[in-house]
């Protein structure tokens, strides 16, 4: 899924001739604390933020004589797994989409990157979730689908977590369309895979949900 598909086009930047007294405004409204700002010709220049204009003596400033905070966009041909990895590394409730000559499009709110998540991940279809660990020396997908599917089974969606420090394996989810996974776990197991967790259709929401979450695990709605 590209940005192009979740990008609002109705939430409109500031202008460098609005208020500072304005510009907090428009903020407390969004419930944000960073707002992209555009020039006359709609040329993103910069971003309003909270904590730099609480700053300002004078709230009836123009934002064009404020010290800005540096631009933070994504294209609108960009996948919406970069634009959830840029919204969670700078913390932005909105993000500004521009075209390739950095003109303001519109912006992504982080509600619809995590209702995009859920498209992307199947959480509306029925089904069942296992996780399996890997070694990072052993780390190949192919595999695991060759014998997913040759049970019957069909993946429908595919999580992968990282290794950490307390954890050197990686984590893998597959969503499957099925309710009973006992059948695909079992021939995983014998093949020498490690199944950390199985669930159900009641409990694969939560599973998803929480992966989803770690992308964006600022969302506050």
């Amino acid at each position: 899924m590209l940005v192009n598909e979740i990008t609002n086009t109705e939430i409109s930047p500031l202008k460098l001739t609005d208020t500072v007294s304005a510009a907090m405004l428009r903020l407390d409204l969004l419930h944000s604390t960073q707002i992209a700002v555009v020039d006359e010709d709609d040329q993103l220049v910069g971003m309003a933020s909270l904590a730099k204009l609480v700053e300002v003596v004078d709230d009836q400033s123009l934002l064009s004589e404020v010290e800005l905070s540096t631009p933070v966009s994504v294209p609108d041909y960009q996948h919406l797994f970069e634009a959830s990895r840029v919204m969670l590394a700078h913390e932005l409730y909105l993000l500004p989409v521009v075209d390739v000559n950095r003109q303001f499009l519109g912006m992504v709110k982080k509600r619809d990157v995590l209702t995009a998540l859920g498209d992307v991940f199947n959480l509306s279809s029925y089904g069942s979730v296992i996780t399996v660990e890997l070694s990072q020396k052993d780390f190949a997908l192919s595999d695991l689908v060759r014998i997913i599917e040759m049970e019957g089974a069909k993946i429908l969606g595919v999580a992968v977590q990282q290794p950490r420090a307390h954890n050197p394996s990686y984590s893998v989810s597959f969503k499957l369309n099925m309710e009973d996974s006992s059948v695909v776990s079992s021939s995983l197991r014998r093949f020498g895979y490690t199944i950390t967790s199985e669930a159900d259709s009641e409990m694969l929401e939560h599973n998803f949900s929480d992966r989803a979450d770690e992308l964006i695990r600022y969302l506050d709605i």
